[in-house]
């Protein structure tokens, strides 16, 4: 038997609840004084299309709630819930209907307001597996339902913060991270590319990794806290600021990457890489022929790759599959997704071929010899040149493809290289680096405010 469900309504909130709820509200005001309110709002929507999006139920483990409408960006409680076995949201007769087991137990009616609900202790919601700060939003449309977590822009910073930064890194490392999500965040917000969804944001990797309190740290959080309200400007506007794993030795212009050059996304070389990925991958000529079919190229059977561009900086710019019918030619990002329905993108384009590497160079000092990928060294005129710290080196750039059953290409780093490598802030920040340091090295010409 089911256990009774306890109903309280409450018509009008306390003085001193709207005195908390004003007070924090001037608090995120005056942590972001370089942002306008319609950049920078007091909450921010975070529209959980990875495991809550298009449902047609979704349980909520907490046993007791309260329910309510969305109220310019807070929260206007109706009425508090309580069950033993926590609670489902479904739609029914086109209103956002909570249950408890099999008994209806509130119809949020005000269609045309935000159906919410929050802990009743203020801690966080539990849906599935996750739980989160703040409200749930329950957004309906055509019978099912997608949850939006609304919460401050900070306590968001405290979820994505371990999402995309080993906790374990160095505190300025850390800090050097949470200005640049801070400010990735606001970027991303004002391009409004979820505004037709009901949401500022998603919690999928474009957007920036997020997945709740689960995988908070108090490192992360802490660089959140001590970093709070700073952002990246260039010419008094938000940056997109941009970051990934390792650069492998030197970073890329935003050009080489996307289309657009953006004057602070310029290439730099990483002072000290913290265990830079090097990896290698082997195709057949059959498994690139699938890759060819997968991409809709109707040139007939693999044959053998070759590199056909490198930016100046030694990343594969351009990558040529030589078929029976023909060629095709993959440029910047599309160049890792090519590799993706034969075991996975590639980590990054800082790779060549083996034995017919454009990029493979060795060079010498009178001493040893020191081989890489072209990136590993520094670069002088067009990549005409290499330096390895001591001698200067013409080389040539051979174009002949790899060829023969298959072909195995070697590379290092992890990710697109534009913005800041993580590894290479935790390497600085090592190396006794300013997290404002490390942030002025990998984004040129730009204010820390």
């Amino acid at each position: 038997m089911e256990k009774p469900v306890k109903q309280h309504i409450y018509i009008k909130e306390s003085p001193m609840k709207k005195l908390t709820i004003f007070i924090l509200f001037a608090i995120i005001v005056l942590a972001f004084p370089a942002i306008a309110m319609a950049e920078m709002p007091g909450s921010i929507r975070i529209g959980l299309v990875r495991d809550f999006s298009d449902r047609y139920s979704i349980n909520i483990g907490n046993t007791y709630i309260v329910a309510g409408y969305e109220n310019n960006g807070g929260f206007s409680a109706v009425t508090t819930l309580q069950s033993h076995n926590g609670f489902t949201v479904r739609v029914s007769d086109g209103l956002v209907t909570l249950y408890s087991g099999n008994q209806q137990v509130f119809s949020f009616v005000e269609t045309n307001r935000g159906a919410q609900i929050v802990d009743v202790h203020g801690g966080a919601v539990r849906l599935g597996n996750y739980e989160y700060r703040g409200a749930i939003e329950f957004r309906p449309a055509g019978g099912q339902l997608t949850a939006i977590n609304v919460l401050s822009p900070e306590q968001y910073l405290y979820g994505v913060l371990p999402r995309e930064m080993y906790a374990s890194f160095h505190i300025n490392a850390l800090k050097a991270q949470a200005i640049a999500a801070r400010t990735f965040m606001v970027y991303r917000m004002n391009e409004g590319r979820h505004q037709h969804q009901g949401f500022h944001l998603c919690d999928l990797v474009h957007c920036q990794a997020y997945s709740g309190v689960g995988r908070e740290h108090e490192n992360t959080t802490r660089a959140v806290r001590e970093t709070a309200g700073l952002m990246l400007f260039h010419n008094d506007a938000i940056i997109l600021a941009t970051y990934f794993a390792s650069c492998g030795g030197i970073t890329d212009n935003s050009e080489n990457v996307w289309l657009e050059a953006k004057p602070y996304l310029r290439a730099v070389r990483s002072i000290a890489e913290f265990e830079t990925p090097e990896w290698e991958r082997t195709f057949t000529m059959a498994q690139l022929t699938t890759a060819l079919q997968d991409a809709g190229a109707n040139v007939g059977t693999a044959t053998g790759m070759s590199v056909t561009n490198t930016s100046q900086n030694g990343r594969v710019q351009e990558l040529t599959i030589h078929a029976t019918g023909g060629e095709w030619r993959i440029t910047r990002e599309a160049i890792r997704l090519f590799f993706a329905p034969i075991g996975g993108a590639l980590m990054s384009r800082n790779f060549y071929i083996a034995g017919a590497g454009p990029s493979a160079v060795s060079v010498t000092d009178g001493h040893s010899v020191i081989s890489g990928a072209l990136s590993s060294f520094y670069t002088q005129g067009a990549a005409q040149y290499v330096f390895d710290g001591t001698t200067l080196r013409r080389i040539n750039t051979p174009t002949q493809a790899a060829t023969g059953g298959s072909v195995t290409i070697i590379g290092r780093g992890w990710g697109h290289g534009v913005g800041m490598s993580q590894r290479g802030a935790q390497g600085m920040a090592l190396l006794g680096f300013s997290y404002r340091e490390i942030l002025h090295h990998y984004y040129t010409n730009v204010e820390i405010r």
